[in-house]
């Protein structure tokens, strides 16, 4: 194309015989697409009344006859771009405003009804085929609770599901927790206890997690987001690495180990709480246990009363206090 565009140049207009001397010929055939080529971008035109005679056009001039027209085009297709990106935009968002409502919306579902709460969780239980974790703070649990979840619970450990939960130390001096505890431990499942950790929490394959209400505990939030249900499960991992076996309350060895963490979290509790109340709300215990145990506290650290004992515990090494046991 560029060799009979430069003959034309060289040796003015020529005919169309000419240029594709010898026909017949493989390059006359070459040749011959050539020039289509050339005519297509204008850069050969013919002369006025003879139609075989090609003459040359500088390329200046075949591209304003070539290609501006296509940026004509190319500008009208991007004016119409911009008015459908301008379109599409507030259209989008909308989209997205609605697709995350409704995610938050299937993500978070407050439960307000105890029977509403109930039946979700079977739906939880019914579905799951991996594990549970569950927390159950503020001591003891009474007999009726225990008695609903043990069908539920004693169903998903012959399915195979793998079930850990944490109570607080207070839970094993309870007879009911004691028995119910002893009935899902011989179907596998795993049980420790705590001074004092998190709210009440129940996660179902790492997918479905429930929690309390932040106002009300009568209340539940049936989380789906999983980073919320992965923060949750990582929360009670951690409760759970510090965390003791669940054993007889009646064995003198878990007896000791049981009270002495129960008695530093005491005495750690005394340095910010002021009521016994308040301490004997946090570890699920009554309050006339959180003041036997702050007598026993009183009298290894040789406290003359309780002004003294605060004197002593915010003075005392942390070192001095984890080492407590009882006598």
């Amino acid at each position: 194309m560029t060799a009979i565009y430069k003959a034309v140049l060289l040796n003015g207009p020529m005919s169309t015989e000419e240029l594709l001397r010898p026909p017949g010929t493989a390059a006359a055939r070459a040749r011959a697409a050539a020039l289509d080529q050339l005519r297509a971008l204008h850069l050969l035109h013919p002369l006025p009344g003879r139609p075989d005679v090609l003459a040359a056009a500088s390329p200046l001039v075949a591209e304003s006859r070539v290609i501006a027209p296509l940026q004509d085009e190319v500008s009208a297709l991007q004016h119409r771009l911009r008015q459908l990106y301008a379109q599409l935009e507030p259209l989008q968002a909308v989209h997205d405003l609605v697709r995350n409502a409704r995610a938050d919306a299937q993500s978070l579902v407050p439960l307000e009804d105890p029977a509403e709460i109930t039946s979700a969780i079977e739906a939880a239980a019914r579905s799951c085929e991996h594990e549970v974790l569950t927390a159950q703070p503020g001591g003891p649990r009474s007999e009726r609770v225990l008695e609903e979840a043990l069908p539920r619970d004693i169903e998903m450990l012959s399915r195979g599901v793998r079930m850990r939960t944490v109570y607080q130390h207070s839970a094993r001096f309870s007879l009911p927790t004691q028995a119910y505890v002893e009935r899902v431990s011989s179907l596998g499942c795993e049980v420790r206890t705590l001074d004092e950790f998190f709210r009440r929490l129940l996660v179902f394959d790492r997918r479905t997690a429930f929690i309390p209400d932040a106002e009300d505990d009568a209340k539940a939030v049936l989380i789906r987001q999983p980073s919320v249900v992965a923060f949750l499960v990582n929360s009670f991992q951690r409760a759970w690495d510090s965390a003791l076996p669940f054993t007889s309350a009646y064995e003198n060895r878990a007896n000791r180990a049981v009270s002495s963490a129960m008695q530093r979290s005491i005495a750690r509790l005394m340095l910010s709480e002021d009521k016994d109340s308040a301490i004997a709300r946090r570890l699920g215990i009554s309050e006339r246990t959180c003041r036997a145990h702050i007598a026993k506290i009183m009298k290894r650290l040789g406290a003359r009363n309780r002004t003294h004992l605060g004197y002593l515990l915010a003075t005392t090494e942390p070192y001095a206090l984890e080492s407590m046991a009882d006598g």
